[in-house]
Parts: structure tokens; sequence; C-alpha cells
């Protein structure tokens, strides 16, 4: 499983959870059942650093 976090318009982490993948993540994001508008997803890089990268756009 990889963490991705979920923020807002302003970069503020709305929610966090984990994923089996990207695909999967952006689609929970896509949903219209959110209390905050989720604006960008990341995930943590499982690399040594464990950097925040973009997972992908929100865009159909």
């Amino acid at each position: 499983m990889t963490s991705y976090r979920f923020l807002d318009a302003m970069g503020t982490v709305v929610e966090e959870a984990d994923f089996a993948d990207h695909a999967t993540a952006l689609a929970w994001a896509r949903a219209d059942d959110h209390d905050e508008d989720i604006q960008r997803v990341e995930y943590q890089d499982p690399g040594p650093q464990h950097d925040w990268r973009w997972a992908g756009p929100l865009l159909d």
C-alpha cells in the first residue's frame, strides 16, 4: 500500500489514506462525496527521502 494525501486549493492537506495504486487514489479523489474540494493528490515516494510526489491530474 502507498500513502496518499489530498490537498485543497490552498495546499492544505484535507485527507490522508492508503491505496494500492494511483488510479484508485485518483478515482477516490474525483468522487463528489467529500467535505472539501480536492485539488491535488500526492503520494509518498518509497525512496530513502520519503518525499511527496504528484500522483497525476484529477481531470477525466
